[in-house]
């Protein structure tokens, strides 16, 4: 990928590479390509629900619930709880779409400030991406912007 300006290209990759359902939870790209139009706009065309989860830092569980919960645009019956967040990862009936990427630009802060949540995190989101992959087909994935 281009260091300075990503490309439709760059994104095409990207998004070709998260469509595997059964490939890694978690996916890295730089942090231009994670805030390129062109990534969006390759989301959107492929029909996915990609959305950012940390716009505030999540250095906590009850920021990082309530900050899914806002991204997620989840029911209003979403319980913050760990049970409650697994159910509605797996089920997104609200919000129906081709595949499902959470993007974190600085989940390094939750993994810092508590190892044990961020532990959990990763548990819950591994079993949904392995439920959607099961169940559907359908890739559930996470990607972080690096640093560079």
């Amino acid at each position: 990928m281009s260091a300075a300006t990503p490309t439709r290209t760059d994104a095409e990759r990207l998004l070709r590479q998260l469509a595997d359902p059964r490939a890694e939870l978690i996916t890295t790209t730089s942090r231009a390509l994670f805030e390129s139009e062109a990534l969006a706009a390759a989301f959107q065309k492929a029909g996915w629900f990609a959305t950012r989860v940390d716009r505030a830092p999540v250095f906590n569980k009850v920021t990082l619930l309530h900050a899914i919960y806002q991204a997620c645009r989840f029911p209003a019956y979403f319980g913050f709880n760990w049970d409650a967040l697994r159910d509605c990862l797996t089920d997104f009936s609200w919000q129906p779409a081709h595949g499902y990427v959470l993007l974190f630009q600085n989940l390094e802060l939750l993994q810092t400030r508590a190892p044990d949540e961020h532990g959990v995190l990763l548990d819950v989101l591994g079993e949904a991406r392995d439920i959607w992959a099961e169940a559907s087909g359908v890739p559930f994935r996470v990607l972080l912007a690096t640093a560079a």
